[in-house]
């Protein structure tokens, strides 16, 4: 009785065994059809490209928060993109309700800015001198340049960890996006600094590729009259710059103020901050001003975000309007980061 015992009780665990060796086996064959549904990295990059090749366009809609300064700005961002070259980047500032418009058609690059009638014209290959976590080929194309790359495959689709090249901020370091699975649209963006924290991101709400856009879409008038008519009367509020005068809580190495002139112009007053030390530079405070006329002021640079706002900035200048006050940051000793941060410890704003 015992040896038959024990015969059964060895037949007992082969067939146990057998039965979890076959579930095994279904498992990883179930495991397998599911990772045959799984692109390669080669395959969505070839996609991402096939995507934009394909396409005469894009209009995308989403919400964008950057980090300066312990500040977050948060931007409602609508992209409007029609091949080859023609670009229509509406910033809607959330705190401030301002708006304003990066725009690329046959004339050049603009930044308009509605509520002062005010457009810059840049000479400028933007977007393509820096990232832009709001474009689709920007992010393409840092994709393509990157020099190493860490590829996820996760439930909801795809997952790129590159390098930052954001040369006007050198404290962002690496660049995290995530691509839905189907359409390998993008969803997320993050941009981190070094210590691995997201101090800029990017979500997308709604992507279409190949939409129907009207004659007047990339057209700088047309877009301002549309935004000036949304934005009504009283979006800006002129402040008296010398009773609110503002100085930055950021100063390069042993800098310091030494001397501050009031100036009275034709639409309110103008103040001269110098400051000397280890960099020498200048600010600039003056009451924003309503332009008559529709004209583009020509500078060079590029398009920047700084303080809530998109200004212009070269290599030793740096200009942007907030709040009813217009600044200007000038220095020959500056590196553009140094002048954004400088530009970004001024963290009060004008707003009513």
């Amino acid at each position: 009785m015992k040896r038959l015992k024990t015969r059964k009780f060895r037949i007992k665990k082969r067939v146990v065994g057998a039965v979890v060796l076959l579930l095994a086996i279904a498992g990883a064959a179930v495991f397998g059809l599911v990772a045959c549904g799984d692109m390669s990295e080669a395959d969505v990059v070839s996609k991402l490209t096939s995507n934009l090749e394909e396409s005469k366009g894009y209009l995308a809609t989403g919400m964008m928060e950057v980090e300066s300064e312990g500040q977050v700005h948060t931007y409602l961002i609508e992209v409007a993109f029609a091949q080859p070259e023609y670009y229509r980047v509406t910033m809607r500032n959330e705190a401030t309700g301002n708006e304003q418009v990066i725009l690329k058609n046959d004339d050049g690059v603009f930044v308009l800015t509605p509520a002062l009638n005010k457009q810059f014209k840049f000479q400028s290959e933007w977007p393509l001198t820096s990232s832009q976590v709001y474009l689709y080929q920007s992010l393409l194309m840092d994709i393509l340049s990157a020099e190493t790359t860490v590829f996820e495959v996760l439930e909801e689709g795809y997952v790129f960890t590159i390098g930052a090249t954001y040369h006007a901020n050198g404290d962002l370091v690496e660049q995290v996006m995530h691509f839905e699975r189907k359409g390998l649209t993008p969803t997320l963006i993050e941009v981190r600094d070094s210590e691995g924290v997201a101090r800029m991101t990017m979500q997308f709400n709604d992507f279409e590729w190949n939409p129907t856009f009207d004659e007047n879409a990339f057209v700088a008038e047309a877009i301002m009259e549309v935004a000036q008519d949304v934005l009504g009367e009283g979006v800006i509020s002129v402040a008296n710059v010398e009773e609110e005068l503002l100085y930055p809580t950021y100063l390069p190495g042993d800098s310091q103020l030494i001397d501050k002139t009031t100036v009275s112009t034709a639409h309110g007053e103008r103040v001269i901050m110098s400051f000397a030390g280890d960099h020498e530079f200048t600010i600039i405070q003056e009451s924003a001003r309503v332009r008559e006329v529709f004209a583009p002021e020509h500078v060079m640079g590029e398009p920047v975000m700084v303080n809530g706002t998109v200004g212009a900035i070269s290599d030793n200048t740096l200009t942007w309007q907030r709040g009813g006050v217009e600044f200007f940051l000038v220095s020959n000793t500056l590196d553009r980061h140094e002048l954004i941060t400088i530009a970004s410890s001024i963290t009060e704003a004008y707003e009513k």
